[in-house]
C-alpha cells in the first residue's frame, strides 16, 4: 500500500506539473481549485452558530446531513469553545439525543441502550482506556445505529463517537489559552498555524498543539497530569492532490478511578428488583480508598494518520489513509470492592496491569460520481484492513479492608505495601497476547433522481475477521472467529424542497461469538455452538434547515428508530431432560430498543446581537433477553438538554456573550441498582475586546448536585463531584 501511494503521489505531481500553465489560462486561480478535493473533504463554510451542514462519517464521502438516510450528529468547535470542554462528556449532554455516559475514566457512552466502548479518531476505532485529549479536536461527530457499513469496525451497534483533527492553516493563525479554577487546576492550550510556502503549484501548511493539564482533586488520592504534543501538515500538489499527516503524543499521569461506595443497610438489589442507589454517608466528596503515594496511572498514548487524495478523472477521485497506534498502560489501581453489612468496612483489592496495544490500519475509497440529464449515481467503493497487537498482564491481589468510619491507612497499608505481591515484585497471575486482525470490502451507491430530490442509498460490506490469543502462563493459544460475515446499509432520502427531507433507512452488523451453550447442566459446555449475533436497525425520520428570513434560521431532525441484537448468551431454564429449574447457558431471542429523538437548533441574528439555542429530547424503551419485562442496563428512556447563548455585536455591551445549558436523563437501570440523576444547569459567560483578547467564565452544575454516574459493585462507585467553575483568558491571532 505504501508503494502504492508513492506512485501514485508520483504520477499525480508530474500530471499537475504539465497541466499548470493550460489551467492558468482559464482564468480560475489555482488556489480556488485546491479547496475542491471533494468527494473526501468536508467545508465548514456554511457552518453558523451551532449549526454544522457537512460530514463523512454518514457516507465514506463529504455529503450534507440532510442527503443523508440516517442520524448524525455534530458537535463542532464553537459549541465546545463555549463549554470549554476538556472532555467528551461534557458536550454529548447537548446537542446530541440518545447518547448518555456509562462512565467518567473514558469516553465510555451509551447509544440508544447499546455501549459503545471505544471511539474513533478520524475516522479510525482507536484503542483508549482513559479520556481521549481534547486540546487538537475541531468537531466531534456521533453515527447512531449499526455503524460497520459505514466504520469498517462491526462493534458499533449503537453508533460511534469520530473526534476530527484541527487541520493546518493555510492562513497565520494561532490562539494561546490558559484556564484556572480549584485545587490548584492549570489548563494550557495552544495551536498555531499557517503556510510554510507561498508556491500555488505547491502548496505547503502546518499546525502544531501544546497542551497541559495540572490539578490536585478533592480526593486525595486523585490528580491531574497531562502533557499533549500535536501536530500536522498538509501539501498540495498542483490542483487535484493532497497529502495531510496528523499526529500526537499524549501523556497523562493523572489517577482517577471508581473511588466511592454506596449506602448497604440490610438488603441489596437483585437484577429482578433494582435498589435505589444511595451513596454512603462515609463516602464524601473528599474520601479515598488508598493513599496516592501507593496508587498510580501511567498512560502514554500516540498516534500518527497521513491520508493521500488525487483527482484521477473529472469524476472519479481516490483516497488512501494510514492509521498508527501505540498506548502504552501502566497502573497499581488499589479499590474498593464491596462494603459489608455493618454498613462502614471496605474490602479493598490492589491491582497492579500493565497493557501494550498496537494498531495498524489502512484504508482505501475510490469515489466515482456519473452524471446524467436524468439521474446522479455516486460510487463508492473501498477497504479495511487492521492488525492489533495487545499484550496485558494483571493482577487481582485481595488486600486488608479499611474502616471507614474510623480511617487509619498507616495500620492497615503500611505492612501490604512493603511487602512484594504478585504484580508487583512477583509475576503477575494472568498474562495473554492477542492479535486480532481484520479485512473487509464494501461498495456503496447514491443514485439521485430530479437533481437530488430523490436518493437511493444502499451498501454491502463483506467482513474477513482472524487472528488468535495466547495465554502466556499455559501457552494455550485461541484463534479468533474466523466466519466470513456481510453486513448492510440501505437508504431512502425524499426532498420535497431543498430545505425539508424526509428519510428510511436500515442498517446491520454482525458478531460471531465464541464458547457453547450448556446442555445438561450449568457450565458444562455441551450445548450448541453460541451463534453469531446480529445488530439490526430500522429508523426513519424527518430533516429540516430552512431561512426564514436574512435574519432567522431554524434546523432539526426528529427520528424514530427500532433496533435489537440477537442470539444474547444468557442465563436461562435449560432445555428438557434436566431436573426442572436447572440454570445454564443459553441463547435468547434479542434484547431490543426502541424510541423516537429530537434535535433542534436556531440562530437569530440582528444588528444588535445574535441568538443562538440548541436543544435535544429523546424517548425510548427497551427489553433485555433475559427479561422482557426488564429495562436493558444502562439505558435511558427520557434525556433532553437545552443551550442557549446571546451575542452582543453593537451598543455598551459590544464583545459580550452570555449562555447557559440545562440537562436532565431519567432513572436509569445499572445491574442490580436504579440511579437517578438531578437536573444540572451550566453558566457560560464571555468578554472579548480588540481583535486578540478574551475572557471566559464557565460555571458547571451551579446547584452544585454530587450523584452517582456508574456502579461496578457496591463498593466500587463513580460519581460527579458536583459544582465546578472555571476562569479561562485567551490571546489568538
Amino acid at each position: 500500500m505504501l508503494i502504492t501511494c508513492a506512485a501514485l503521489l508520483a504520477a499525480t505531481v508530474l500530471a499537475n506539473a504539465q497541466s499548470t500553465s493550460s489551467s492558468d489560462s482559464d482564468g480560475t486561480k489555482p488556489d480556488d481549485k485546491i479547496t475542491k478535493l471533494n468527494p473526501f473533504v468536508v467545508s465548514s463554510e456554511n457552518d453558523k452558530g451551532y449549526r454544522t451542514e457537512q460530514t463523512l462519517v454518514g457516507s465514506r464521502t463529504a455529503k450534507d446531513l440532510a442527503e443523508i438516510p440516517g442520524s448524525v450528529s455534530i458537535i463542532n468547535k464553537e459549541q465546545i469553545d463555549d463549554l470549554n470542554a476538556v472532555e467528551v462528556h461534557e458536550v454529548l449532554q447537548f446537542g446530541v439525543a440518545g447518547v448518555t455516559q456509562n462512565q467518567t475514566i473514558n469516553d465510555d457512552v451509551n447509544i440508544r441502550g447499546f455501549r459503545t466502548t471505544f471511539s474513533l479518531r478520524d475516522g479510525v476505532t482507536k484503542t483508549g482506556f482513559k479520556r481521549n485529549p481534547m486540546f487538537d479536536v475541531e468537531r466531534i461527530e456521533v453515527i447512531k445505529g449499526p455503524g460497520a457499513m459505514l466504520l469498517g469496525n462491526n462493534t458499533f451497534l449503537g453508533g460511534g463517537v469520530n473526534f476530527v483533527t484541527v487541520k493546518p492553516s493555510e492562513k497565520p493563525a494561532g490562539d494561546v489559552q490558559v484556564t484556572v479554577s480549584k485545587n490548584n487546576y492549570v489548563r494550557l492550550a495552544a495551536n498555531v498555524g499557517g503556510p510554510l510556502t507561498e508556491d500555488p503549484n505547491f502548496k505547503v501548511a502546518y499546525r502544531f498543539t501544546l497542551g497541559t493539564l495540572t490539578a490536585d482533586k478533592d480526593k486525595e488520592i486523585e490528580n491531574e497530569d497531562q502533557l499533549f504534543l500535536g501536530a500536522g501538515v498538509s501539501m498540495f500538489f498542483g490542483q487535484n492532490t493532497s497529502l495531510l499527516i496528523n499526529g500526537y503524543w499524549f501523556r497523562d499521569n493523572g489517577y482517577f478511578y471508581w473511588e466511592d461506595f454506596l449506602d448497604y443497610t440490610t438488603t441489596l438489589g437483585t437484577t429482578t428488583a433494582p435498589m435505589l442507589a444511595k451513596l454512603n454517608k462515609y463516602s464524601g466528596k473528599s474520601f479515598s480508598p488508598a493513599r496516592s503515594k501507593n496508587a498510580f496511572w501511567k498512560n502514554q498514548d500516540s498516534f500518527i494518520d497521513a491520508t493521500f487524495i488525487t483527482k484521477l478523472t473529472e469524476n472519479a477521485n481516490l483516497r488512501l489513509y494510514y492509521f498508527g497506534g501505540n498506548l502504552v498502560d501502566r497502573r497499581r489501581i488499589v479499590r474498593g470492592i464491596t462494603i459489608t453489612s455493618d454498613n462502614h468496612t471496605l474490602l479493598r483489592q490492589d491491582i497492579p496491569l500493565a497493557i501494550d496495544s498496537y494498531t495498524n490500519n489502512i484504508q482505501g475509497d475510490f469515489n466515482h460520481k456519473w452524471t446524467t440529464s436524468a439521474f446522479v449515481l455516486d460510487t463508492t467503493v473501498g477497504f479495511d484492513a487492521s492488525s492489533t497487537y495487545q499484550r496485558q498482564d494483571q493482577s487481582v491481589n485481595s488486600m486488608p479492608s479499611l474502616d471507614t468510619a474510623a480511617i487509619n491507612f498507616s495500620a492497615s497499608d503500611d505492612a501490604w505495601f512493603a511487602a512484594p505481591h504478585p504484580g508487583a515484585g512477583q509475576p503477575n497471575s494472568s498474562q495473554s497476547i492477542s492479535r486480532p486482525t481484520n479485512l473487509s470490502y464494501y461498495f456503496q451507491e447514491n443514485l439521485g433522481f430530479f437533481k437530488d430530490r430523490l436518493i437511493l442509498v444502499g451498501g454491502l460490506r463483506w467482513f474477513l475477521p482472524g487472528g488468535n490469543t495466547k495465554n502466556n502462563i499455559t501457552g494455550v493459544v485461541t484463534d479468533s472467529p474466523d466466519k466470513q460475515f456481510d453486513t448492510h446499509k440501505y437508504g431512502v432520502v425524499v426532498r420535497p424542497i431543498p430545505d425539508i427531507s424526509a428519510y428510511y433507512t436500515e442498517s446491520s452488523n454482525a458478531f460471531p461469538q465464541v464458547g457453547f451453550t450448556d446442555r445438561y447442566q450449568g457450565n458444562d459446555g455441551l450445548g450448541a455452538p453460541l451463534s453469531t449475533q446480529e445488530g439490526n436497525m430500522k429508523e426513519y425520520g424527518l430533516k429540516v434547515d430552512h431561512h426564514f428570513s436574512s435574519e432567522f434560521q431554524a434546523y432539526g431532525t426528529w427520528a424514530h428508530y427500532d433496533m435489537e441484537l440477537t442470539h444474547v448468551r444468557t442465563f436461562g431454564v435449560l432445555p428438557e431432560g434436566n431436573p426442572p429449574g436447572s440454570i445454564g447457558i443459553v441463547e435468547s431471542q434479542a434484547d431490543l430498543a426502541q424510541g423516537w429523538e429530537l434535535e433542534y437548533g436556531m440562530r437569530y441574528s440582528t444588528a444588535a446581537g445574535t441568538f443562538d439555542l440548541m436543544g435535544t429530547y429523546a424517548d425510548g424503551d427497551s427489553q433485555t433477553a433475559a427479561d422482557k419485562t426488564l429495562k436493558a442496563a444502562d439505558f435511558v428512556p427520557r434525556k433532553q438538554s437545552l443551550m442557549a447563548k446571546y451575542s452582543w455585536k453593537s451598543g455598551p455591551l459590544t464583545g459580550f456573550m452570555l449562555g447557559a445549558t440545562y440537562f436532565d436523563q431519567s432513572t436509569k437501570r445499572n445491574a442490580n441498582f436504579w440511579i437517578d440523576f438531578p437536573a444540572t444547569y451550566n453558566v457560560f459567560a464571555r468578554y472579548a475586546w480588540g481583535k486578540h483578547w478574551s475572557v471566559q467564565l464557565n460555571l458547571n452544575n451551579v446547584t452544585d448536585e454530587r450523584y452517582i454516574v456508574a456502579i461496578a459493585a457496591n463498593g466500587l462507585v463513580q460519581t460527579e463531584p458536583g459544582f465546578e467553575g472555571m476562569l479561562s483568558a485567551k490571546y489568538k491571532w
